[in-house]
């Protein structure tokens, strides 16, 4: 077999193993079992929040059937990076397993991290700021332009889909490799990325941050990220988060808001402490606990009851 030049992708035998398809002979080999202890994860992979519940209820999964698709490694250094499939490895690793089966590919960097993105996108259950972000980072990758480069292009295309030409002819070849990305992707066209995820680039941090980490859903955020008025919009996220607000309500209060009805901040309990207490409601559960090490739950007990002390004073 002929030596893969360069950055050449051999996207069929790649994709065949996200989609559980290789066979032995791809890449010269099928799947074999890979120890948790050789592999690293990649930090520029597109997924950066794990939420527990999921992954513990993965890692039930694999203890009741084992791990049913092999993740996708490339050899670095004494070990593997893995490419595709963190989340899997990840829950393996609570289920208990020593190790997973993996198809290793002989992939570069750039390989690598265009694979792991691509293969997030696939899996539909990224959230839309990591979404967002993976497919921008995709097209960087694919067009070779920095990311300016890619929203002008993007922009270009969203004019032009509207009957506003454009100038940047020399942008041509690249303007339809974007469009072919998007039709590979199948999520959304060029103009609903453009419409509804472009701006999540202008989120304010706190906001970002929350949908990043599951706190808040995208489409309260839209709604939030609506208000002018920074204080208020801190105080109506802090709101949503703490107290789980809906849409609608959310909304309402948008409606309220802009009437000059302010929000009623609790006296003494600033937004940083909602936060908390929301994000630490979600972590006490039955699971959670249970999946502890002796020494992490004694600690966790510890606390709970120092703050029950606190609390009950009078």
């Amino acid at each position: 077999m002929a030596k893969k030049r360069k950055n050449e992708l051999n996207r069929a035998a790649v994709f065949g193993a996200i989609l559980g398809e290789i066979e032995a002979g791809d890449e010269g080999q099928g799947s074999t079992g890979v120890g948790l202890a050789e592999l690293r994860y990649n930090e520029g992979q597109p997924r950066k929040h794990f939420d527990d519940a999921s992954l513990n209820d993965l890692a039930e999964s694999i203890r009741e059937r084992g791990v049913l698709e092999p993740i996708i490694v490339r050899r670095v250094g004494a070990g593997y990076e893995v490419v595709a499939g963190e989340r899997r490895a990840r829950a393996a690793r609570l289920a208990g397993l020593s190790e997973v089966p993996a198809v290793v590919v002989d992939l570069d960097d750039r390989e690598a991290l265009e694979i792991a993105i691509t293969e997030n996108l696939q899996r539909e259950d990224l959230n839309a700021v990591e979404e967002t972000e993976a497919v921008l980072d995709l097209l960087e990758l694919a067009l070779a332009v920095p990311r300016a480069e890619v929203v002008a292009i993007l922009q270009a295309l969203y004019g032009e889909e509207r009957g506003r030409g454009s100038s940047r002819s020399g942008d041509k070849a690249r303007r339809e490799e974007t469009l072919a990305i998007f039709r590979r992707l199948g999520r959304f066209s060029v103009s609903s990325f453009v419409s509804n995820r472009l701006p999540i680039l202008e989120f304010p941090p706190e906001v970002l941050d929350a949908v990043r980490t599951g706190q808040l859903a995208f489409t309260k955020a839209q709604a939030i990220v609506r208000l002018d008025d920074r204080r208020a919009q801190r105080l109506l996220l802090a709101e949503a988060v703490g107290e789980g607000l809906s849409l609608s309500q959310i909304r309402r209060r948008i409606t309220e808001l802009r009437q000059g009805v302010q929000p009623a901040a609790p006296v003494g309990f600033p937004s940083e402490a909602q936060r908390l207490v929301s994000s630490t409601k979600r972590m006490l559960n039955k699971r959670k606990l249970a999946g502890l090490a002796p020494s992490k739950l004694g600690r966790v007990t510890e606390l709970l009851g120092e703050l029950n002390r606190l609390l009950s004073e009078e």
